[in-house]
C-alpha cells in the first residue's frame, strides 16, 4: 500500500522519509498524553467505545494501552480508508 509506495518514491528521488511508522515515540506520546486525557474526561461517565482512524498506529497503540488498563470495558474500534489499507 501507501507505505511501500512512499519508501519506493523516497529511494528513487532521494526524498526524506520520516519513518513515523517505525518509531516508538509515536505511540509513547499518545500513551503519555492523549490516553490519560480521554480517561480523565470520562472519569464520571462510561466510555463505551473509542473509535480511531488507523494511520501510523500511534494513536491506536498509545491510547489503546491506556484504555485497556484504565477503562477495560471500553470497546476499541479502528478504521481505515478502503483505498489506502495498512491493516492486513
Amino acid at each position: 500500500g501507501m507505505v511501500i509506495k512512499a519508501r519506493e518514491l523516497a529511494e528513487k528521488h532521494g526524498w526524506f522519509l520520516p519513518r513515523q511508522f517505525e518509531t516508538d515515540a509515536n505511540a509513547w506520546i499518545h500513551k503519555e498524553t492523549t490516553g490519560p486525557e480521554i480517561v480523565t474526561q470520562f472519569k464520571d461517565k462510561p466510555l463505551n467505545y473509542f473509535f480511531t482512524g488507523y494511520g501510523t498506529g500511534g494513536t491506536l497503540n498509545g491510547v489503546g494501552t491506556i484504555l485497556r488498563r484504565d477503562s477495560p470495558d471500553t470497546k476499541i474500534v479502528v478504521c481505515e480508508p478502503d483505498n489506502a489499507p495498512l491493516l492486513y
